[in-house]
């Protein structure tokens, strides 16, 4: 067995405890400020995950709202397609009630309504709506027919064309009458305007 002095003994404890202390040292500088930056890069990377989570949300949100946005001017443009047309309103009417009233198919389905007749649409800024960004066109009908027959023209009509408005119905006896149990009627059919587009 090796026998050591005093002297060596002493600098072999001094020596194992600066090992020591450097050891702590080592510890509480290196590995404990390793182990508290890696605490608050996996914070931050917490955070930017969060961050990231929130901005995907954003942004799918926005695509959300810009598709619904889209799908909106679309059937804003299918519905102003059904407007009344700022140039010749009255010829547009005219063909559109033709068409209603006499159905390509040839088929009748207003037996005894007749002599429809109308003059130029009254054009206003007021109508329906408060605030509405179009004009108005009122289109003065009158016609003959049955009172049945009528009722469902008008009924249909309505139910084809629901952004128009029928008001002021009048239905009388007529002075002369065609046939028995014939009307005389007069209506307004009101529909928005849509202006012509700017060529500017």
């Amino acid at each position: 067995m090796i026998k050591i002095s005093r002297k060596q003994r002493t600098q072999l404890i001094a020596l194992g405890a600066g090992a020591v202390v450097v050891v702590v040292c080592l510890w509480y500088f290196v590995v404990n400020a390793l182990a508290a930056e890696e605490r608050k890069t996996e914070k931050d990377s917490e955070t930017m995950r969060a961050k990231l989570k929130d901005e995907h949300a954003t942004v799918y949100q926005a695509e959300k709202v810009g598709l619904e946005l889209t799908n909106a001017m679309e059937k804003l443009k299918q519905r102003e397609a059904g407007f009344a047309p700022e140039h010749e309103p009255y010829s547009w009417m005219r063909g559109l009630i033709d068409h209603f009233y006499q159905p390509s198919n040839g088929a009748h389905p207003y037996k005894s309504v007749a002599n429809i007749d109308f003059k130029q649409p009254e054009i206003s800024e007021k109508g329906i709506i408060a605030g509405f960004p179009y004009k108005w066109a009122t289109f003065h009908i009158t016609g003959e027919g049955r009172y049945l027959d009528f009722g469902k023209f008008i009924a249909d009509f309505e139910s084809a064309y629901p952004y128009f408005r029928i008001q002021e119905v009048d239905i009388t006896l007529p002075g002369v009458r065609s046939e028995p149990n014939m009307l005389a009627f007069s209506f307004d059919i009101v529909t928005p305007q849509m202006p012509a587009p700017d060529t500017k």
